[in-house]
């Protein structure tokens, strides 16, 4: 099993809407020399990343942060969600939801990023503010970092976790937010995507963008399109290897829900970040072992 990270810095600069399409995540790191363009908006190499059953839970850490309360985190993190699961796709019957959904299952005492490979101990997908320190790479400008396990024989995601840095950035849940904060929402709706298996777009009016906008809490037709296209209406996981169909609907984290923290931690992890402003994808790449792997890419950021 290997870990993608998928880092979401927001960019309070207005970008100019540049035409692109949707990105996946896949299970091979993004070159440094790799640079999105219109004739090739997306890296593609590796195998796109997925969920393979109908429904996932996540966990919320209970000590959430001074700047937005639990319940209030909960309540955005359920409505992001709702966002991605309410995408209208077309269908041989007309328009249908995608068939995936996102479900709360409570609060979480654990507050670090951690898979259990080991089947009698559980794993949460939690998503937890950093108050206190940043511990990753370029602080002032990132907004949220996501790490997802995944099998690298399928692509099949097996886990989640969110890290929101709410030391360095300010937040607000206003509708629309004050300039000189971030909005809540469209950043969270923007991680959901990671959390799902989505990557950057080009497509400057896409949620999935790598600048922030405050409108990134509402779908554009290009994120619409790639949650339609890897969990069609009809349960079919699109795949390197084919379709796939989904499994039952059990929101329960793998090898269950394990509200508090382990010390179990192996394999190698690769960070990436980019420059939103030129576009740019920086790597660096770290082995630990051979079991684990985490890919930490820069999605918005704060310039």
């Amino acid at each position: 099993m290997r870990a993608v990270a998928s880092l979401v810095a927001l960019a309070l600069v207005m970008a100019p809407a540049t035409a692109g399409a949707f990105c996946r995540t896949t299970s091979k790191a993004i070159s440094r020399d790799f640079v999105p363009s219109p004739d090739q908006p997306c890296w593609t190499q590796g195998l796109p990343l997925y969920w393979k059953n109908a429904c996932v839970g996540f966990a919320m850490q209970k000590n959430a942060s001074a700047q937005i309360s639990f319940d209030d985190a909960v309540q955005n993190l359920t409505a992001a969600f709702a966002k991605w699961r309410g995408a209208s796709c077309p269908s041989g019957s007309g328009a249908s939801s995608v068939s995936i959904e996102v479900r709360y299952l409570g609060p979480a005492d654990c507050d670090q990023v951690t898979y259990n490979r080991d089947t009698t101990i559980g794993n949460s997908n939690v998503i937890m503010f950093r108050d206190g320190v940043w511990p990753h790479d370029d602080p002032n400008n990132t907004i949220a970092l996501t790490t997802v396990t995944y099998d690298p024989a399928t692509g099949e995601l097996y886990d989640a976790d969110m890290e929101i840095n709410s030391n360095q950035q300010k937040f607000s849940l206003a509708s629309p937010p004050p300039a000189d904060k971030i909005g809540f929402l469209a950043a969270i709706t923007h991680e959901a995507g990671h959390f799902l298996g989505m990557a950057h777009t080009n497509d400057g009016a896409a949620t999935m963008f790598a600048q922030y906008k405050p409108s990134m809490s509402n779908l554009a037709s290009d994120d619409i399109a790639g949650i339609c296209s890897v969990y069609q209406p009809d349960g079919t996981r699109v795949t390197a290897t084919g379709p796939a169909q989904e499994i039952a609907c059990d929101p329960t984290p793998r090898h269950g829900f394990l509200s508090q923290c382990t010390t179990t931690k192996s394999g190698c992890q690769q960070e990436s970040s980019d420059g939103a402003g030129a576009g740019a994808w920086l790597m660096v790449l770290g082995v630990l072992g051979v079991v684990i792997a985490r890919v930490r890419r820069q999605a918005l950021t704060s310039l």
